[in-house]
């Protein structure tokens, strides 16, 4: 068995918003010290001939260049820690995968395209025992919502007292998704397959009120929760040999 893995352009966009956050984060410093020299020089030429008007607007321009800085270093690292965070739980998911590796060949980020609609799988496990797909997340507070819902909700509490509430795409939709995806990839190559898929939440401060009334509907919170459904997964359609090598070359071609 074998790991396979795509290259995550997430890693190349979290450097790339590193390397700004420095930047955006270094020019208030050097725009205050000319915002600070400008009005220095406007205040000594004031002083020098008091019917000149101070002209301020150099100072202006610097301090609404400050602002403007700070407001894209906050949105920078906002998107910065959320792709962080979409990384950290890939990472903890491929840890609990490789122990695997000896069962299962292992896709990681693999693109999928069938016709119009394409994503991306956050890993696909392919062996004897069947082939599950896993979508990864590494949210933490309280997610509520069902199987049916458009939207979930996640909760926050923080030390300070303060509470937020955001929406987030339900991820149970999201992997349905991918699964169609995937079948009709096959189906195209001629090959049936019974494809089972898991929401994987990473997150150890994660807590979990969902309404699930199918039963394909997989949600695993936490390594060990993950660790023991793999452990004892049987799909309920065994793939054949020939499916499965035949399966393997399909998904190797798409990494």
């Amino acid at each position: 068995m074998k790991v396979y893995k795509s290259r995550n352009p997430n890693k190349f966009k979290i450097g790339a918003l590193f390397v700004m956050q420095v930047i955006f984060g270094s020019l208030p410093a050097v725009l205050f010290i000319i915002f600070a020299i400008d009005i220095m020089r406007s205040s000594t030429e004031n002083a020098e001939n008091p019917a000149t008007f101070p002209n301020y607007i150099g100072a202006y321009v610097s301090a609404a260049a400050i602002v403007l800085c700070a407001l894209a270093y906050f949105i920078l690292g906002r998107r910065y820690n959320v792709l962080l965070s979409g990384v950290k739980g890939e990472r903890s998911l491929e840890r609990i995968a490789r122990k695997y590796r000896n069962e299962y060949d292992i896709f990681i980020n693999c693109p999928v395209q069938y016709k119009r609609s394409r994503s991306e799988v956050d890993m696909i496990m392919l062996g004897k025992n069947g082939l599950i797909i896993i979508e990864v997340k590494n949210h933490s507070g309280m997610v509520c919502g069902s199987d049916t819902d458009e939207k979930w909700v996640q909760y926050k509490h923080y030390r300070d007292g303060r509470n937020t509430e955001a929406e987030m795409k339900n991820p149970i939709k999201q992997i349905t998704r991918q699964r169609d995806i995937l079948k009709g990839i096959f189906h195209s190559e001629g090959v049936d397959v019974w494809i089972d898929s898991i929401v994987f939440f990473s997150n150890p401060l994660i807590r979990l009120k969902l309404n699930l009334k199918s039963k394909s509907s997989i949600v695993c919170s936490g390594e060990k929760e993950l660790d023991k459904f793999l452990s004892s997964y049987e799909s309920p359609k065994p793939i054949s040999k020939k499916d499965i090598e035949k399966i393997k070359s399909i998904l190797t071609g798409l990494i």
